[in-house]
């Protein structure tokens, strides 16, 4: 195998360990994390680091064709811009190949190649039909639901090398055969050579919808966050562990409508990304709720469900007198967060890039504090209005008042949301009897919760509740993130050429002919030179080139009489491979002036055949055509043979293919020797016996 196999349960450790300890789900996953993790009612992630996600593998790395055959497996969910790993890397006949390991599993489809940081077109052989790889460029794909390498090109190059244990069994692949171009074009086509950057935007893995019970391509963040709870190469809980309503419930706030700046609508909460499959759950749970609001919780039945969305029904009331004690923490007095906050999506605009947004900017604390910023870095958000709805809320939520509560066993009631589909809250009422301490009234979310079996009391803490973060107007996703202006190239200039032949006298009978292209300037562009091509017409051979000199090409020597094919196109300073230009046919004539008329033409009848002789022109000439027919009519008279002869002097010719009792007229003409004639001499009329 090219890849050695991934150790089972790497992605799933944390959890397993946690198992294996007696831990609940809520502790294993959160197990590792730092003092001052901020979680939900059970939940199974914290916030602590919220603003910035550990990313396993950078996206610059993700999105590129790596050498390390060791490097983690990727695993795909949403839309990607991907590179991958090389599998296979080498040369042939003038071929690289390289085939890239792009997901562990099978993805749902390839959706557009692209080479050197843009899309290119192929066709439905895999050819790139774009750019200036054209013609240079074939790539082929395998959804992972199989042998990734079992490329049948890859066998047949390489039958020593590649054979059936070449399997990449499950793994999702490209090959790409990279046809390399004669010398002078070659850093044109391919500047980087074989650091030459090859990606292929992908629909990753397909995942289960419960409310439908089918399992197809989506990108519901929901969804996505279960997938990867029971993925076999992410936490891996079974589906029995799962509170399926709980998942529904999500889904169907992450798939409701949100009106767009832009119009139309988007789904509310979607996920696109990766994990690897060395990857600790919290990092991976991290980035997934970072960029959707989403958390994994464990439910009162302790299976495992999903919370989030918009602050729903409060569970319950707790009032002063089920409180023992009250602690309250006020982020602006302590100096704690942010009050500018900047937050990054996954924009498909730019490439797939995280990209920043307007930032949030919470004006009050700004006039007493002075600016105090945050990045929030929503890597697998793949929607512009999510990522400045989600950065709303949580520059409330990140500069909120906290509450921590010490209650009796009333405090149970605030463990668990009333419904699922919702963040969780509770209302709380502190108003002493005694009118000691502060009053706290007001909807609060319930940020940890803790109970303490021995001495029967809940440690609650919460954060107070700022509905206002939840409004939003399409208006509010600021200036819209559009792609980059595609660059403005320089492409070649018009080419004008003319075809023409050029004769060279090598002695006083013998004469070569060359082919001439010739170029009309370009004003200002020194830089530019004519480069030409010929082959003779008929059955396609070879293209030879000619030999350049500034704005002219010629040829060697070329047969005289023959039709050629000519093509130029220039070769400069300008952005990418001038395209050839057909120049149409040339036929060669060495000897382009016709012979003189010969003379005397006399035919005479003998005993089955027709005597013809005549005075030969007194001018060079290479044979001496004879012309018949049975109408005095030279345009369509048939040539019957040919005959040398003298300058000056009598030739002669016999016709042996005649009929009796018919009237025939005859024509001679001499023609040189590239075929030109001169004048016919005739006609001369005889019936024939």
């Amino acid at each position: 195998m090219i890849f050695s196999l991934i150790g089972q349960g790497i992605a799933w450790l944390g959890g397993f360990l946690g198992a294996a300890a007696g831990m609940s789900f809520s502790a294993a996953v959160t197990f590792g994390t730092y003092a001052g993790t901020i979680g939900a009612a059970a939940v199974a992630i914290g916030v602590s680091r919220l603003l910035a996600p550990k990313i396993n593998v950078p996206v610059s790395e993700i999105q590129a064709v790596i050498n390390q055959t060791t490097a983690a497996r990727r695993v795909y969910v949403g839309k990607n811009l991907a590179g991958g790993i090389r599998a296979f890397f080498h040369s042939k006949e003038g071929t690289l190949y390289q085939l890239v390991v792009v997901n562990h599993g099978a993805i749902s489809s390839f959706v557009e190649f692209w080479v050197d940081g843009e899309p290119a077109a192929v066709d439905g052989s895999g050819a790139v039909t774009s750019t200036d790889k054209a013609g240079y460029v074939t790539v082929g794909t395998r959804n992972g639901s199989g042998q990734g390498g079992n490329y049948s090109t890859l066998a047949t190059a390489f039958p020593a090398t590649w054979g059936p244990d070449r399997r990449l069994q499950n793994q999702a692949t490209f090959l790409v055969m990279s046809k390399a171009p004669k010398a002078e074009d070659f850093a044109k086509v391919f500047p980087k050579s074989y650091n030459t950057t090859f990606q292929y935007v992908i629909e990753g893995q397909a995942i289960y919808d419960p409310r439908s019970d089918t399992t197809a391509y989506d990108d519901n963040a929901a969804l996505v966050i279960a997938h990867y709870l029971t993925h076999a190469d992410g936490y891996r809980l079974a589906s029995a562990e799962m509170d399926w309503a709980s998942v529904e419930a999500m889904a169907d706030v992450a798939d409701l409508p949100i009106p767009q700046k832009a119009g139309g609508t988007a789904p509310n909460l979607r996920l696109w990304g990766y994990w690897t499959l060395d990857e600790g759950p919290v990092d991976v749970l991290d980035r997934m709720h970072a960029s959707s609001g989403i958390r994994a919780y464990e439910a009162q039945d302790g299976r495992i469900g999903l919370i989030g969305g918009s602050y729903g029904t409060p569970a319950c009331t707790i009032t002063a007198k089920d409180i023992s004690s009250i602690t309250t923490k006020e982020a602006i007095s302590e100096r704690e967060g942010y009050n500018v906050l900047i937050p990054f999506f996954l924009s498909e605009e730019q490439k797939f890039e995280l990209t920043e947004l307007e930032p949030w900017r919470d004006e009050d604390r700004l006039a007493e504090e002075g600016e105090i910023s945050a990045e929030y870095r929503m890597e697998m958000c793949p929607n512009q209005s999510q990522a400045r709805r989600l950065g709303k809320k949580q520059l409330a939520d990140g500069n909120r008042a906290k509450v921590e509560i010490v209650t009796n066993l009333v405090g149970l009631k605030a463990r668990y949301p009333r419904y699922p589909g919702q963040r969780h809250t509770i209302l709380l009422d502190y108003r002493p009897e005694d009118g000691s301490g502060r009053e706290i009234v007001g909807e609060y979310e319930v940020l940890n919760h803790q109970f303490d079996p021995i001495n029967l009391e809940c440690r609650i803490e919460l954060g107070a509740v700022d509905r206002a973060s939840e409004e939003w107007d399409p208006e509010e996703e600021g200036e819209l993130i559009t792609a980059p202006p595609t660059p403005e190239l320089d492409p070649p200039p018009e080419l004008s050429a003319v075809v023409t032949q050029r004769i060279i006298i090598t002695s006083a009978e013998n004469r070569q002919a060359q082919i001439e292209v010739a170029a009309t300037p370009v004003p200002g562009r020194d830089d530019l030179e004519l480069q030409a091509e010929y082959r003779r017409a008929g059955p396609l051979p070879l293209w030879e080139r000619m030999v350049s000199s500034g704005l002219t090409a010629r040829s060697d020597a070329v047969e005289d009489g023959a039709v050629y094919s000519v093509r130029a196109r220039w070769v400069g300073s300008f952005d990418g491979v001038d395209e050839w230009e057909d120049l149409g046919n040339i036929t060669i004539v060495a000897y382009a002036t016709p012979p003189g008329q010969p003379t005397a033409l006399i035919p005479s009848n003998g005993t089955g055949y027709v005597h013809l002789s005549w005075r030969n022109p007194p001018g060079e000439f290479a044979r001496l055509r004879v012309y018949r027919n049975t109408a005095n009519d030279f345009v369509t008279a048939t040539m019957i043979g040919t005959t040398g002869g003298v300058a000056g002097q009598i030739s002669e010719y016999q016709d042996d293919a005649i009929s009796a009792a018919t009237d025939y007229w005859y024509w001679v003409a001499a023609a040189n020797a590239s075929g030109i004639e001169g004048a016919p001499a005739g006609p001369a009329t005889i019936t024939t016996p």
